[in-house]
């Protein structure tokens, strides 16, 4: 080997270490660049995620205050049929006292048409005279 040679194989050799440097470097470039490309979509999708968060810590309220009329309308509907069942165990009994009270005036009614017809004599009771 030559002195020549031996040049010719170290400037092969400073050529494939620089390409090979070159090539790394570049590498690393992308690699960085992908790297700032992902933070910058993560923190892009961290935000996005926070919007949807606050989006549905809203939407929680939301149904909260839904949820807490629904209980009060309950209330107040189960109050209103507490009241109609009230009434109308009221109107039931006056109802029993009304049927009680017909039934005694049918029974004073039938009393006087007894009466009425024994007052009459033989004739049919409360039949009106004939001219």
């Amino acid at each position: 080997m030559n002195v020549d040679v031996i040049q010719a194989l170290i400037a092969l050799a400073a050529f494939f270490v620089t390409f090979t440097a070159a090539i790394l470097s570049g590498m690393k470039w992308m690699l960085d660049r992908v790297e700032r490309r992902t933070r910058q979509g993560f923190a892009q999708v961290d935000k996005r995620f926070e919007q949807v968060d606050k989006r549905f810590e809203q939407v929680d309220k939301r149904f909260e205050r839904i949820e807490a009329r629904m209980d009060r309308a309950d209330a107040r509907v189960d109050r209103a049929e507490a009241r109609f069942d009230e009434r109308m165990a009221l109107i039931d009994a006056r109802e029993r006292r009304i049927d009680e009270r017909l039934l005694t005036m049918d029974g004073n009614i039938a009393e006087i048409k007894a009466s009425i017809a024994r007052m009459e004599g033989p004739r049919p009771p409360l039949l009106l005279p004939s001219r």
